[in-house]
């Protein structure tokens, strides 16, 4: 099947699914908003995964879906949705509080190794804006550099442009900051070796071999970074530090 076949029959796909609900995206999400509400959070739960399944994802969906996940039991989902939605707004004090509440409830306290100071700063800065805002603010530093650079070669007396210079100095500082922050931003965003367990208990062994010994033992809901694959198995990673291998199907990908 060629690329172009390929892309007509998921559009088709999608647009199949949206006349089957008879409805749009957006009243899809409303609709399961109005379930939620009346308290029938399974039923909520599964128009949202719906929604998610046909490729209309935003952080509001995320988040709603790890909610009803949350009030139908299934913690691990719920910090799986919670954790996918945090890449979109990292910001947004409700989803930190509701992330924080579910991590109380798993059986696995994993504490973070100690790491230098900087790193916390660095980043508690790359949470404070999306991606979306960090790109807007570059933008917009960006227009004000060049109508600096323009006020400096047009300026006719010395302090005008002293003043420009400077001025321009300090803009061209802020937009390489920002910059920085965005490419670090766009890469978090794109990260695939982040997941969540999701097997209500997994074996994880020193090598991807069902027959190895067994190195410890995860609970569903605990946050793994994938270092490497092999077959079957992944190499994971916790945030004490502590290495070993797990079936790939014990976890999902954030």
């Amino acid at each position: 099947m060629t690329t172009k076949r390929i892309i007509v029959s998921w559009v088709l796909l999608l647009s199949f699914a949206c006349v089957a609900f008879g409805q749009s995206p957006e009243q899809m999400f409303e609709r399961a908003n109005s379930l939620y509400q009346q308290g029938k959070a399974a039923e909520a739960r599964d128009l949202y995964e719906s929604i998610v399944q046909n490729g209309f994802v935003s952080s509001d969906v995320y988040y709603n879906l790890g909610n009803a996940h949350y009030k139908t039991g299934n913690i691990a989902r719920a910090i799986l949705n919670y954790e996918r939605a945090r890449r979109l707004m990292p910001s947004d004090e409700d989803l930190r509080h509701n992330l924080q509440l579910a991590n109380l409830l798993i059986t696995d306290r994993i504490e973070t190794a100690p790491r230098l100071f900087v790193w916390d700063y660095w980043e508690g800065l790359k949470d404070m804006f999306s991606t979306r805002t960090v790109t807007w603010l570059a933008y917009l530093v960006f227009v004000a550099l060049v109508v600096l650079v323009a006020l400096v070669i047009l300026a006719r007396t010395y302090r005008l442009r002293k003043a420009g210079f400077l001025a321009s100095a300090a803009t061209g500082l802020a937009l390489i900051a920002l910059l920085v922050v965005l490419s670090a931003k766009i890469a978090d965003d794109r990260r695939t070796d982040e997941a969540i367990v999701l097997a209500t208990i997994t074996t994880v062994k020193n090598s991807p071999d069902s027959k190895s010994s067994d190195a410890f033992v995860l609970h569903a809901g605990v946050k793994v970074q994938i270092i490497d694959s092999v077959s079957d198995w992944v190499k994971i990673r916790l945030a004490d530090g502590k290495v070993g291998w797990m079936e790939k199907t014990a976890a999902e990908t954030i």
